[in-house]
């Protein structure tokens, strides 16, 4: 089971493949090797790595993600397989003729179960601490009952004033670009983002052609729509870092502690799983849901029934 983030972080690294592992080096001598089968993405954050193309091979016929990370965490590039699923033409055809009614009752869902998520987070993170926050966990719930079609009244953007502050004090402020909180996030984020790239390519859907985010500069704007349910779990694991660690720093203990995403257990429709199996499903039922024209998707929940 892939379960593993491997980030590149220091210079003068080479990455290359030796009976099914990635071997890395620095000059002749090698550093580690760990299984593909182990891996669920690859994190490129230093400058100087030097990859072979015998690498970069392996990473497409095993699907598996390689990320170049640019400033504060951010992915600048993610490298994916061109084919993964034998269908993928067919695949492909019902994804790129889906209608807008569709898509917009696809994106309500997405964003009702985003903002559900977001009232768990807050239940399990700061309601025990601070019983104040019942009432922004109500106004929630109240918001996803009334996400419509397309979300054309933003409730995601509401719901978001109310969840951050909520959840991370009133002082902070949700920017990519900024350091803090905001970095743990965006690697966090990353990790996310490259499991659902990876589950729609795996399905055979083009992760270029999203239900909600449209951006001629972004391959990957399934991707962008696919996770947002699953971003209240790796907030919750920023949450219990920042709070256990007096100077919370993005170094190797935190980043091991945001890959822990992998093994969290999610739970769908009462049964535990993980992200990379959820993610799949959701991926599966998101080219069903093209192919009927209802809406089958089902995501998880931070929190048991």
């Amino acid at each position: 089971m892939a379960s593993h983030v491997l980030e590149i972080a220091e210079n003068n690294r080479y990455l290359s493949i030796a009976h099914g592992n990635i071997c890395i080096k620095e000059a002749d001598k090698t550093l580690g090797q760990i299984p593909l089968d182990l891996l669920a993405c690859v994190m490129l954050t230093a400058p100087g790595v030097t990859v072979s193309k015998q690498f970069l091979t392996a990473m497409g016929e095993e699907n598996i993600p390689v990320l170049i990370m640019g400033k504060n965490y951010l992915p600048v590039s993610i490298a994916l397989p061109v084919s993964s699923h034998y269908k993928q033409l067919t695949i492909a055809e019902e994804q790129v003729k889906a209608g807008e009614i569709i898509k917009k009752q696809i994106w309500q869902k997405i964003i009702i179960s985003k903002i559900q998520n977001q009232a768990q987070a807050l239940e399990k993170c700061v309601l025990p601490a601070d019983p104040s926050v019942m009432k922004h966990i109500e106004k929630l719930k109240f918001l996803a009952q009334r996400v419509r079609s397309g979300d054309k009244d933003n409730k995601e953007g509401q719901a978001a004033q109310i969840y951050w502050q909520a959840l991370f004090g009133k002082s902070f402020y949700r920017d990519q670009d900024e350091e803090g909180i905001n970095a743990f996030l965006n690697y966090g984020y990353a990790v996310v983002r490259a499991v659902c790239a990876r589950s729609i390519c795996a399905s055979g859907l083009l992760p270029q052609f999203g239900v909600h985010h449209r951006n001629q500069f972004n391959a990957f704007c399934l991707a962008d729509d696919l996770m947002e349910p699953f971003r209240p779990f790796l907030d919750c694991l920023v949450f219990e870092y920042i709070k256990e660690n007096e100077i919370p720093l993005l170094d190797t203990k935190a980043k091991r502690h945001l890959s822990t995403i992998l093994q969290c257990p999610l739970y769908l429709q009462e049964e535990e799983s993980t992200l990379l199996p959820i993610v799949l499903k959701a991926a599966q039922a998101l080219y069903k849901s093209y192919c009927t024209k209802q809406v089958l998707l089902e995501f998880p929940q931070l929190k048991q029934k």
